[in-house]
């Protein structure tokens, strides 16, 4: 039985520190849907030019290599695109990374891991024992947050993960409650097309 909670990971989207991240990037996706319309819009220009002369061609040599010119152009503009669109997402991420690890760096970083660590359990209930799973820098939290709750067992152990945010694992449930902000980021990375409206149409 996967122990994966994705229904909880998907909760984590909504926590203050991602969801002030995505407003900030939404500031970047309007630069980039101007550029990207700028890039189409040459794009349908030089194809549209292209077809007028194609139209007009009378000879079927210069019919097929005409066909195969804006074919290749179109393919260039596409290719431009994509790249362009992943250099966006690259710095998407590099930016949203430091706005977490300032938030990390603050004195509201705990108080925030004690109501992840409370939405965790209240999603499993009560009664049972887990795993907490936080990054390295925030072991020495370990005790506060355990004396944040209680009618659970905890024992706390470092992830394999560097943002920050906690993993909760619960072995006999068979149950993983995600909510760090590695899995977070990098989902919204994941869908990064349908966040900025950054799509290539056939």
């Amino acid at each position: 039985m996967p122990m994966q909670d994705t229904e909880k990971k998907l909760e984590a989207f909504t926590d203050t520190i991602i969801a002030q991240a995505i407003e900030e990037a939404h500031g970047i996706t309007e630069e980039l849907r101007r550029k990207q319309e700028e890039l189409i819009k040459n794009a349908e220009a030089e194809i549209a030019e292209e077809t007028e002369r194609y139209q007009k061609a009378a000879v079927a040599e210069i019919k097929a290599a005409e066909e195969h010119r804006i074919s290749a152009q179109r393919n260039k503009n596409k290719h431009a695109i994509l790249e362009y669109r992943e250099a966006c997402a690259v710095e998407t991420y590099k930016e949203v990374a430091d706005r977490i690890k300032q938030f990390t760096a603050s004195d509201e970083y705990l108080s925030h891991l004690k109501k992840l660590l409370k939405k965790a359990i209240d999603a499993l209930g009560y009664g049972f024992s887990a795993e907490v799973y936080l990054r390295e820098e925030d072991m020495h939290f370990a005790d506060e947050l355990l004396a944040s709750v209680s009618g659970v067992s905890l024992a706390f152990c470092e992830g394999d993960f560097s943002l920050g945010g906690l993993r909760l694992v619960c072995p006999s449930m068979g149950k993983r409650i995600d909510m760090s902000f590695d899995t977070a980021l990098n989902d919204m990375i994941g869908h990064f097309t349908e966040l900025t409206g950054l799509n290539i149409g056939e």
